[in-house]
């Protein structure tokens, strides 16, 4: 019971002798700043990690309709609409190969 009265009180620091107590306090007091600023950066990780990913399921949703309204703009359909409003028209007979010896 003693000892435990001289913990709380904090007489181990200033008893004679204390000098190995204050450098057992201050090591620890040490590790708890590196501990909290260590957990303080692997948290700002995460978050980051978490807008990151965020960020790219957005980019993918609009490489994805991207990639579907070209998909439908090569549609020959599409070109042939396009052409017939430009005053182009479109051959219904395939082209011919020319064989050159």
């Amino acid at each position: 019971m003693n000892k435990i009265n001289k913990i709380i009180l904090g007489n181990f620091l200033i008893e004679e002798g204390s000098l190995k107590n204050w450098k057992l306090v201050t090591f620890l007091f040490i590790m708890a700043i590196i501990m909290i600023f260590s957990s303080h950066s692997i948290d700002k990780k995460i978050i980051l990690i978490g807008d990151l990913k965020n960020d790219v399921s957005v980019l993918e949703s609009e490489f994805v309709d991207n990639r579907k309204s070209v998909m439908k703009l090569k549609m020959e359909s599409n070109v042939t609409s396009v052409l017939k409003d430009r005053g182009i028209k479109s051959f219904n007979n395939p082209p011919q190969k020319i064989i050159v010896n």
